[in-house]
């Protein structure tokens, strides 16, 4: 009983106090929170990628700087207002994360990694020395636009935009996920001749989540530059992609809930490593290390196991699946 009321009032009850943050939190708090935030939105995009689809991409920092920058330049350069530079951002992370569904569909694993990753190091070159559009080494400022009674100057007026922006992004994500599509992903996981076999497109279905989540990655990059209000290219390089994937291994793969807990964690555990800035690295590649050992599930599959979370629908429909073949193999 205790259990399914908190897993009923968990979510409202987390909204209404994350609603009421900005009312009991000083500025610098919530720069803090907004980042967290930010995380959270890009840790769900690489969750649907490496967690249920199982497809291990290393661009995905560098789909977040596609869509930091391309905000920003636009909002610089161009004076278009945040409203078309955020979704812009997005779009233009998608349609260059879908090209990294290419390699995918004849590299496997580790080659696939290897060619993500050199991809990253192309877009992080680009990024440094295409100095005559993204400004190089000195970076984008981010314009304090107005609109209404909102203004970008307001670490408060922001964190409501990316707060709804997160909502409305987790809310599509679990309908991914507990769909037909979701299932299709586990599916290619786990085996790609049976789940051909069983009529899901291999190459329709790659490309799609590669989409998705570089669109996960460049909205998440885009609110990111709002947040900072200045961007530089070595923001989005591979201490970026350590903190990814340390997120959604260490919160949980597989669980939409774990990407928020790792976020939580990880982007806090910054601030308290102040002291020790130039171990932050050494310290997140220790926690990758201990977690994938000693708690592969992460966070939310220990919560899960305890009883404390419920089983997504998605692994109950994975586990539906699996029950189906094989009555159709006994056959």
């Amino acid at each position: 009983m205790t259990r399914d009321l908190i897993h009923r009032w968990f979510a409202p009850v987390a909204i209404a106090i994350l609603l009421l943050v900005p009312l009991t939190t000083n500025s610098y708090i919530q720069f803090i929170i907004n980042q967290v935030i930010v995380y959270v939105i890009i840790a769900i995009g690489l969750n649907l990628l490496l967690g249920y689809a199982g497809q291990f991409a290393f661009a995905h920092a560098a789909m977040m700087g596609i869509g930091a920058y391309t905000a920003a330049l636009l909002m610089h350069r161009l004076g278009v207002t945040f409203w078309i530079a955020v979704p812009a951002g997005g779009f233009a992370a998608a349609a260059i994360g879908s090209l990294g569904a290419l390699p995918a569909m004849r590299m496997k694993r580790v080659y696939l990694a290897l060619m993500t990753l050199a991809i990253a190091e192309l877009i992080q070159w680009v990024l440094v020395h295409w100095k005559v559009v993204t400004l190089g080494t000195d970076g984008v400022k981010i314009p304090h636009e107005k609109f209404l009674w909102f203004t970008l100057a307001s670490d408060y007026h922001k964190f409501y935009l990316i707060l709804a922006a997160m909502a409305v992004l987790y809310v599509v994500a679990r309908r991914l996920v507990e769909s037909k599509f979701g299932r299709s992903l586990v599916a290619i996981r786990e085996n790609e001749i049976v789940a051909q076999c069983n009529g899901i497109s291999i190459a329709h279905t790659k490309a799609a989540v590669f989409a998705v989540s570089a669109f996960y990655a460049g909205i998440g990059g885009a609110l990111f530059a709002l947040v900072l209000g200045h961007i530089v290219p070595d923001g989005f390089g591979l201490f970026q992609l350590v903190v990814h994937f340390s997120i959604v291994v260490i919160g949980g793969l597989i669980s939409m809930f774990g990407s928020v807990i790792g976020a939580v964690l990880l982007t806090t555990l910054p601030e308290l490593l102040r002291g020790v800035r130039a171990l932050q690295e050494l310290i997140y590649g220790v926690l990758l290390m201990v977690f994938i050992i000693f708690m592969p599930g992460g966070i939310a599959g220990f919560a899960k196991q305890r009883g404390w979370l419920p089983d997504e629908i998605l692994v109950r429909g994975w586990r539906a699946l699996q029950a189906r073949l094989k009555r159709e193999g006994g056959s």
